[in-house]
């Protein structure tokens, strides 16, 4: 039994073949079936689905055939985007220039090109000119406009000299030149400030002063403590180091020292320190003075001894006559002397041993140091296939030597009052992995290309919308055409036998029966009298 689909096809046309002309006639003629036997309600959502199917197509074709465009460059200055634009028109490279005029963009299989053409013209210059400013003369320029061109001049070499460092993107200069005047109160020093944008979050030691350094060197009369240097993003303050900063340096250095020491013992990445310094704030300075009553010596002595022998005493009449020289005693008054005399004097000094000891502590001394290390379990037998790795925690002796060994790195000082501890615990990644799902497989691979995903969700959307929109109401909307065309059209009609129509019976299946019957019925009278059913359908068509 042939079907009413093929007997559409075959019907009229030997051999099955329909011309191109006839097909798109017979597609236009059921849609217009199929869309007057809708109701206003069914119409209304066929309608909002074609249009939604439409915009979808639309858009997908916009999408597809528009230009893939690519920056070039960003953060252009005005004059450099100018120049870079006549490169690329010279070069005919098409292009597209943001709102903003600081981002040029060109087509996806163009950017290589660009690139060539734009370096082989000396690419970006960014920031102010240097000492080009006096490539071209100026005849009328006043003496302050040459000292103007000349900072700004100078400006500018020091921009492009600093920017050329490793760890600096780019850098702008403002100076201060020296002003020099007959009154004190007037003169004004050179003084400098440099504002740097950097590729890491700081700058490597002794790069700051280096900078300060370069910059005064290039300026008369500028000194490196007058030169300010300012990060653009805030990180961190360019100038001295501070305790702080210091303090952290120190800790990191310790923290990876240790690492590298117990590393080669334990394994790549089994192990994980951390290190605090305490440092004494305050500065210190003590005078001791100490002596030892057992050892003394003898610094100085000094002795004096006086002798007095006998002397004559005074005898006689008192007056001249006694006491004038060669004067003889008289034998009335005898000749008396004193006794010898003798005095002796000894003055001796002693020291005893002293010890003076003067100690001066600057701010900064380490007052105790704490360090915490963790290992990770032995690896007893690494990962195969289906089987997961087998670790073990390592033995008391084990943990015992690597804590000598990290004493040894740290300088450990037990009267200083250090503390160091080492763990063995287990790592996280010691688990073996969780099972990923497909699912998340699959969104994992979209993460990385989001113009796939796009797509992919639209013809998604699409196809929910055809399966669940469109084609239910073109469903619903297809069945009852025929049915009620049969129910109005076959009793006037004397080819149809009443014969044919079977019972109905109870059930989806015996109404699918009964339906398909009729349908072979309607087909065969269409292909029995072609011109009375065209009559017929075009007369419903007009009726509705």
């Amino acid at each position: 039994m042939a079907t009413g689909t093929e007997l559409e096809k075959s019907g009229g046309v030997p051999g099955g073949k329909v011309p191109l002309a006839a097909g798109l006639g017979a597609v236009w003629l059921r849609a217009r079936v199929r869309w007057a036997g809708m109701q206003p309600q069914q119409r209304g959502w066929a309608v909002v689905f074609a249009l939604l199917l439409g915009g979808m197509a639309a858009f997908l074709l916009w999408n597809a055939l528009r230009t893939d465009w690519r920056i070039l460059y960003a953060d252009l200055d005005p004059e450099d985007a100018r120049q870079i634009s006549q490169t690329l028109t010279q070069a005919q490279i098409p292009f597209d220039v943001a709102a903003s005029g600081g981002v040029l963009r060109v087509p996806a299989s163009q950017l290589d090109k660009a690139r060539l053409a734009t370096a082989a013209k000396g690419g970006v210059k960014s920031g102010r000119l240097g000492f080009e400013l006096f490539d071209k003369p100026n005849w009328v320029g006043s003496e302050f406009d040459e000292q103007v061109n000349y900072q700004r001049a100078l400006e500018g070499e020091l921009e492009h000299t600093v920017g050329s460092l490793a760890d600096v993107e780019s850098a702008r200069v403002h100076l201060v030149m020296l002003h020099d005047s007959l009154f004190r109160e007037q003169e004004r020093p050179a003084k400098a400030s440099v504002v740097l944008k950097l590729r890491h979050r700081d700058l490597a030691d002794g790069e700051p002063e280096a900078i300060r350094n370069l910059v005064a060197s290039a300026v008369d009369g500028l000194t490196p403590e007058r030169v300010v240097l300012v990060d653009a993003a805030g990180h961190l303050p360019l100038g001295p180091k501070t305790a702080e900063a210091m303090r952290l340096t120190a800790e990191q250095a310790l923290e990876e020292k240790l690492i590298a020491t117990l590393e080669p013992v334990t394994g790549m990445g089994n192990v994980r320190a951390s290190v605090t310094l305490g440092y004494d704030d305050a500065a210190t300075e003590q005078t001791e003075e100490t002596y030892d009553p057992d050892q003394s010596a003898t610094l100085s002595v000094q002795r004096s001894e006086q002798t007095a022998g006998n002397l004559p005493v005074a005898a006689g009449v008192p007056g001249t006559a006694s006491n004038a020289p060669n004067s003889q005693a008289l034998p009335v008054y005898p000749q008396q002397t004193t006794p010898p005399q003798s005095a002796k004097t000894e003055a001796s000094t002693y020291g005893v041993s002293k010890t003076v000891r003067h100690v001066v502590e600057s701010p900064g001394r380490v007052r105790r140091l704490t360090a915490a290390i963790v290992v990770n379990d032995r690896l007893m037998q690494p990962a195969a296939k289906g089987k997961a790795p087998v670790w073990q925690a390592r033995s008391a002796d084990e943990l015992h030597n690597l804590t000598t060994l990290a004493q040894a790195a740290v300088g450990f000082d037990t009267q200083r009052g250090d503390m160091l501890t080492v763990q063995d615990l287990a790592f996280d990644d010691n688990r073996p992995p969780a099972a990923v799902s497909p699912l998340a497989r699959v969104l994992k691979e979209a993460e990385s290309s989001p113009q796939l995903v796009k797509y992919a969700a639209l013809l998604i959307a699409m196809l929910v919308l055809v399966t669940f929109g469109v084609r239910p109401v073109f469903k619903r909307a297809g069945t009852p055409v025929v049915l009620k065309a049969t129910a109005k059209e076959l009793p006037a009609q004397s080819t149809v036998k009443p014969a044919l129509n079977p019972p109905v019976q109870p059930g989806p299946d015996a109404v699918r029966t009964h339906a398909q019957e009729v349908f072979e019925q309607v087909a065969e009278h269409l292909k029995r009298e072609p011109a009375q059913s065209s009559r017929l359908l075009q007369s419903w068509i007009h009726s509705e």
